[in-house]
């Protein structure tokens, strides 16, 4: 959350993190006018209840002198028990993450430009249950094979669990227990053998992107030249009509 936001403690929890309300955009222009005017509101803003988390991060590069920023984290989670803020302040750092799911159960899975065949409603709800039953499957998977080697997931590649999937799942029709763990292991042993590069840390620091002007600034004081360009107007005359009288 930006910096400038400003949240009121209404309850404080026992893992530091602390209860607020989220005004609306009405709200927050409303009191912070009441601020910067030096006045004190007497309703509190409306709002979702939210719950605030405040750490420091601090990256120890390999050549400079290490850097803290301090991070603020506004989740719906309000349990400190269900979430405890020290595990959502280490996962945080993950949540573009999601977009690698997105892509890979719209493309990866799907397959680029296959449309779902059902139309009516009820079959549409049943082909997508069937999508993400597929899709939880083969995410499993992905994760028996890195806790049977101590992996971190995110090095096992989906694509590759996908044509696997495919190419053994064809001679599996009528086997038995026996050959379906068989066929599980050579698998996890593939997939373990395709492993993805480790991922390397984001170590750059927070900054506003620049403007997109490509412009000189310096030319702008600078006095515009004449055009070497000519414009030749050629005017066609056409003679008046005269009026149609029925």
């Amino acid at each position: 959350m930006k910096k400038n936001l400003v949240f009121v403690p209404l309850q404080m929890l026992p893992d530091g993190s602390y209860l607020a309300v989220m005004p609306t955009p009405k709200e927050t222009v409303r009191h912070g006018q009441a601020r910067a005017a030096g006045r004190t509101l007497s309703q509190p803003p409306q709002g979702h209840t939210v719950r605030i988390i405040q750490y420091t991060v601090t990256i120890k590069p390999r050549s400079g002198l290490p850097r803290t920023e301090t991070f603020r984290l506004v989740t719906s989670l309000l349990d400190p028990q269900l979430a405890p803020a020290r595990q959502l302040a280490m996962i945080y750092h993950q949540r573009w993450e999601i977009e690698n799911g997105y892509a890979e159960l719209k493309n990866r899975l799907r397959g680029a430009g296959f449309i779902l065949r059902s139309k009516a409603p009820t079959l549409v709800c049943q082909e997508i249950y069937a999508l993400l039953t597929v899709y939880q499957a083969l995410c499993a998977l992905k994760a028996h094979a890195a806790e049977h080697s101590g992996t971190d997931p995110d090095r096992i590649s989906f694509t590759v669990t996908v044509q696997l999937a495919r190419l053994n799942t064809t001679a599996q029709a009528a086997a038995d227990p026996g050959t379906l763990r068989t066929s599980r292991r050579e698998v996890v042993q593939e997939l373990l053998d395709s492993l993805l590069p480790a991922r390397r840390d984001r170590q750059c620091e927070r900054l506003k992107k620049p403007s997109r002007n490509t412009f000189d600034v310096k030319k702008r004081d600078q006095p515009r030249t004449l055009s070497n360009v000519h414009y030749a107007l050629k005017v066609t005359r056409y003679p008046l009509r005269p009026a149609q009288t029925r």
